[in-house]
């Protein structure tokens, strides 16, 4: 029980990592993905909408919008925006999951490292190995700020275009894309 625990704790606090700044928090547990501090929800096949002050919405898989669980009328090109605001709440699970995949295999390559240390292996160092798997979690995390960069375009668009968009229209900063891309280009 404990050799499959550690994988995931060691996933969860990558995935924390990700959005490093303590404002900008993603985590994935279980079936549920959060984004900004649960702002953003992506609970099943439906996201979740929490403004600091309001009502909740809810964008499906579809591109049907809610208030409050009262269906929002729209027009086709607001359903094509939702859609796509849709689609990167969903990828950001998906690219976290990679994520933390990516971060759990620079465990693996630690202690394989180890391992071929102490038996006296040939062959790439401890330190090569892990540095190779960090670059891959680093890229994949990236992933993650793209993802937010299209759910913040579709956000800006679908506020000017959709009055009852306007009070979700600011839980993606173009501060959380940038402090994203800023934390994970180290």
């Amino acid at each position: 029980m404990r050799a499959r625990f550690f994988p995931a704790l060691l996933a969860t606090a990558l995935l924390a990592g990700c959005n490093s700044s303590s404002d900008h928090l993603t985590l994935i547990n279980g079936g549920n993905t959060s984004i900004e501090d649960g702002a953003i929800r992506v609970e099943g096949s439906q996201i979740v909408l929490h403004p600091e002050h309001g009502a909740s919405a809810t964008i499906g898989s579809s591109g049907d919008f809610a208030v409050d669980g009262r269906p929002v009328e729209i027009t086709p090109a607001q359903r094509a925006l939702l859609l796509q605001y849709y689609a990167g709440a969903a990828a950001v699970r998906e690219h976290g999951v990679a994520t933390g995949k990516a971060g759990a295999a620079i465990a693996g390559e630690a202690l394989k490292g180890v391992a071929s240390s102490i038996a006296g292996g040939e062959g790439k160092s401890p330190e090569d190995r892990v540095n190779a798997q960090a670059d891959k979690v680093k890229q994949a995390a990236l992933k993650i700020c793209d993802d937010l960069e299209q759910i913040r375009d579709a956000q800006d668009q679908l506020a000017t275009q959709l009055d009852a968009f306007k009070p979700y229209g600011q839980l993606i900063t173009a501060d959380s894309v940038s402090e994203c891309r800023k934390g994970n280009s180290d």
